[in-house]
């Protein structure tokens, strides 16, 4: 038979090729593995991480690419001969095509010689291999295969070679979906090989949650975007019914499964995960655990939730498509399957998957009837976008006829920030508390009115609400006293009253304990540590957060939007510090929580991100961020914590880009507020806010008088941290009306505070006069211990930032690296042994402080890379250590004419 050279061939790597090196340890030669098989759904990326990972573990490798003809004994067996000997290096015995396949195996196994060199022979798309002679030789073959061989396959499907006994027996080694998933550092360096403009570190993660890392998807992601805000927009789009993934499932399961399964897959997907007795109750079938275990064989996107259970799911992607494609059933028997799917769930204590099913079997009775039963535990268990939907379902008219569902309304459209219909709700019960039936819940409704007063700023109505709620009986929401509990604390820190707040939050948390209810009890570690931080304690708030994620890991509430409350705070805290890295990863992971129920919920955590990406100097991340806080607060209605936090930071970035006209224009469209009522945090940043524009506009009188009065209520009612914001706010203005002697000590008295309160961030955003006042201070000598070590930090991390700065020219002005080289004064080796411009930038990027991975998330390429390019750059420049390379960096930046090195 005549064999085609090209299949023997190992395949051509792809222009843009990511190494994968986190995988090296599934691809160690060991004598014990017998086999290596590498088997997902296709667009993983199987045949190209073998090809890829094999030279570079220079490990020796045949290879054999299958198609459907190889499916013949005689056929396969003449391939695996020549395979055979391109990896012992030497002719075999030419046998008889047509000998029983077994007997020639058994023939080259006797051949071939016991000891050799550590190889593969690699058999290339093996899901095209079903034939039960060509099963059974491979299997003699593993049984006996020389020590110094191992056999890898790479398939869509799982093979059939009596894997679990090779697993159990620890001869297996095994790649799946999960470990082929990219990662987040190998999907930057995707993006840094084919973009201009890698997307933003959140766009990213993003992508990997919605892709699930399968390699095919985020390829089409790349392949249509040249921007960040377009591969935003893209994403927001990407959803397994668009049409290019409909065609590409459509042909798959075209080649995969006949028409009787592909309907009893439609109907599968009913279910978002499932169990086989789950399955059988649904589907009213037999053999369910054989069918499931063929799905699972045959590469279809199937998934366990963890390898040692029952439980299944679909890919994200395949998921929406089996939606999209079941509406090739009629709509009755979609109902039905819904209806079943409900009961399933009820009957195993799920509500919420019962809820998520009864939405879509169009019952709106049922649908009543399951809230009213089931709402405290939706409820308790943040379901609030589950709930919206079914209300949605449901509509008005039967909503307002039922106390339990009007109760339960409010708290959902209050838990969306949607106060227009919490209010509305309240309406329709205080119409009908006359009912006995809507007196019942007394309780609960004063309750719900108190949580709405304060969200509206009004704790003086809110606070005798809480108190009525506590002295009724609930009778519904079992947790209704500790919520009022908690309301009236947070209504105490709003008026100023925070040692009463940290009381009564505490009894809250032991309340919370005693009843199991695990929100709640986050909830008031969250407020707790939010009013320490007000108090100016942030150690002890940042005590409070670790015992928070404890709670966290112990609970299981890491998926749901409550959790994003301690993210958010814990990120502002680590910003402070100037943790910047810590800070962005808290920020990032409240995003994950809340990817699920919309970017409008995001807000608060791209503050946090523009905070840090303007405090390392990143103009283009922190205008990435900016783009999506204008975007997200265009777009709701939020309260003055969460608009006064943002605009803060819109200030920051005006500022540092001098737009004033930006100033002028929030100032004509700032929020009001009146300094005698700024007794908690956010009505005070919120008229600082209004301060520090006035500064940047040159109103000093206006804004010296709002931040005098302000420093009144902050000496009245002991807020630490925001006295400490008020100073700095103080010496920026006096700085700027040229007052060399006020500012300074304005900054003095600052510095005292934060001997209390360890700002940093803060100090930072003075900007270019932070160092020149810092140096005044210095002069006079007066400042005591605690204060000079502060000053001392803030002196390195306002270097450090400019270092960033000149570290970012570099990045992206090819003008700037050609100004140095082209100077007579620069060591010679630089111009006998040119940087590479990506030498150049690390070079920079170096001197500024950052570490391997911290540069190679700069870049957009993988921690390896950076480490490559380090390895040159010492090279060329003869440099044996990192402190040397930073020296030639601040040399060769102190040369940039303008630059603040040389001042």
């Amino acid at each position: 038979m005549t064999l085609i050279h090209d299949k023997l061939a190992p395949p051509a790597l792809p222009l843009s090729l990511v190494a994968r090196g986190r995988l090296n340890d599934h691809f160690i030669l060991d004598e014990r593995v017998r086999l290596l098989v590498i088997q997902a759904p296709p667009g993983y990326g199987k045949t190209t991480l073998a090809a890829e990972r094999l030279p570079a573990l220079e490990q020796p490798a045949a290879w054999l690419k299958l198609d459907r003809r190889d499916d013949a004994p005689e056929r396969f067996g003449d391939y695996f001969h020549t395979l055979l000997e391109k990896a012992c290096g030497r002719e075999l015995p030419v046998e008889e095509s047509s000998l029983p396949l077994a007997d020639r195996m058994e023939r080259w196994l006797a051949e071939l010689p016991e000891r050799g060199e550590p190889g593969r022979l690699v058999l290339d798309e093996f899901e095209h291999i079903a034939h039960p002679d060509i099963l059974a030789a491979l299997a003699i073959w593993l049984r006996h295969q020389p020590s110094w061989l191992t056999l890898t396959l790479i398939s869509r499907t799982r093979p059939m070679l009596g894997l679990a006994r090779l697993r159990l027996r620890g001869e297996l080694e095994e790649i799946g979906m999960a470990e082929l998933a990219f990662d987040l550092e190998e999907a930057q360096t995707l993006c840094a090989e084919q973009l201009s403009f890698p997307p933003a570190r959140v766009s990213l993660e993003r992508a990997l949650r919605r892709t699930g890392g399968w390699a095919m998807a985020l390829d089409w992601l790349i392949a249509r975007t040249t921007t960040r805000a377009g591969f935003d927009n893209l994403l927001e789009r990407l959803n397994g019914a668009h049409p290019d993934f409909v065609a590409w499932f459509d042909d798959l399961l075209a080649e995969t499964l006949d028409p009787t399964e592909r309907r009893w897959l439609l109907q599968l997907g009913v279910l978002e995960r499932f169990t086989p007795p789950l399955v059988a109750q649904l589907l009213d079938s037999e053999g369910v655990s054989q069918r499931l275990e063929s799905l699972e064989r045959a590469g279809l996107f199937l998934e366990r939730d963890d390898p040692h259970e029952q439980w299944f799911h679909f890919h994200r992607l395949f998921d929406q498509y089996l939606r999209f494609r079941r509406q090739e059933l009629s709509l009755a028997s979609q109902r039905a399957l819904h209806q079943r799917a409900s009961d399933a769930w009820r009957s195993l204590g799920e509500p919420s998957r019962s809820l998520d099913q009864l939405i879509e079997a169009g019952d709106p009775e049922a649908l009543r009837a399951l809230i009213e039963d089931e709402g405290p535990y939706l409820l308790a268990n943040g379901h609030f976008a589950l709930l919206a939907r079914a209300f949605a379902h449901l509509g008005e008219t039967r909503i307002v006829a039922s106390p339990k569902l009007t109760l339960v309304y409010g708290w959902v459209t209050h838990a969306q920030y949607q106060f227009d219909r919490t209010r509305r709700a309240i309406e329709w019960i205080e119409a009908q508390l006359d009912d006995p039936a809507w007196q019942a819940l007394a309780a609960e409704f004063a309750t719900l009115r108190a949580q709405l007063a304060i969200n509206q700023g009004d704790a003086e109505r809110a606070a005798p609400l809480a108190e009525r709620a506590l002295t009724l009986p609930a009778r519904y929401l079992s947790a209704t006293p500790a919520s009022a509990a908690a309301i009236l604390a947070e209504a105490r820190f709003v008026q100023g009253y925070l040692e009463e707040s940290l009381a009564r939050i505490a009894d809250v948390e032991r309340e919370a304990l005693r009843i199991e209810d695990d929100q709640l009890r986050l909830w008031a570690l969250c407020h707790q540590s939010e009013t320490l931080v007000a108090q100016g304690r942030l150690q002890a708030a940042f005590d409070v957060q670790e015992r928070a994620l404890a709670h966290i890991e112990r609970s299981g509430l890491d998926r749901l939007p409550v959790s994003e409350f301690l993210y958010r705070i814990r990120s502002q805290v680590l910003w402070e510090w100037q943790r910047l890295e810590e800070s962005e990863q808290a920020a990032l992971s409240g995003i994950a929580v809340l990817d699920a129920q919309g970017e409008r919920w995001t807000l608060q955590c791209h503050v946090s991100l523009a905070k840090v990406a303007l405090s390392r100097g990143d103009q283009a991340q922190c205008a990435d961020h900016v783009r999506r806080m204008r975007k997200i607060l265009a777009e709701g209605d939020y309260h003055i914590d969460w608009q006064a936090n943002a605009h803060a930071t819109l200030l920051a970035w005006w500022q540092a880009n001098g737009d004033l006209d930006a100033v002028s224009r929030w100032l004509l469209e700032a929020p009001p507020g009146d300094p005698a009522t700024a007794t908690n945090h956010f009505a005070q940043c919120n008229l600082r806010n209004r301060a520090r524009a006035l500064t940047l506009l040159g109103r000093f009188d206006e804004a010296q008088a709002l931040l005098e009065a302000l420093e009144v209520q902050t000496a009245r009612l002991g807020l630490v941290t925001d006295a400490n914001r008020n100073r700095l706010c103080l010496a920026a203005l006096a700085w700027q009306r040229e007052d060399r002697e006020t500012a300074p000590d304005h900054l003095h008295e600052a510095l005292r505070l934060a001997t209390r309160t360890a700002l940093s961030g803060s100090f930072l955003r003075l900007g270019s006069a932070l160092p020149e006042m810092l140096d005044l201070l210095l002069e006079r000598g007066e400042l005591e211990e605690l204060a000079r070590r502060h000053v001392e930090r803030l002196q390195g991390l306002a270097k450090r930032a400019r270092d960033f700065t000149s570290a970012v020219r570099l990045m992206l002005d090819d003008s700037v690296i050609a100004d140095i080289v082209s100077r007579s004064d620069v060591p010679e080796l630089i111009r006998v042994s040119p940087l590479t411009r990506r030498e150049w930038q690390i070079l920079g990027l170096i001197h500024a402080g950052l570490s391997n991975e911290q540069i190679a998330e700069q870049l957009a390429v993988a921690p390896t890379t950076v480490k490559t390019h380090i390895r040159s750059l010492y090279q060329k420049q003869n440099i044996r250590r990192r402190d040397e390379a930073v020296a030639l960096a601040a040399d060769l930046l102190s040369r940039i004419q303008g630059d603040g090195t040389s001042a």
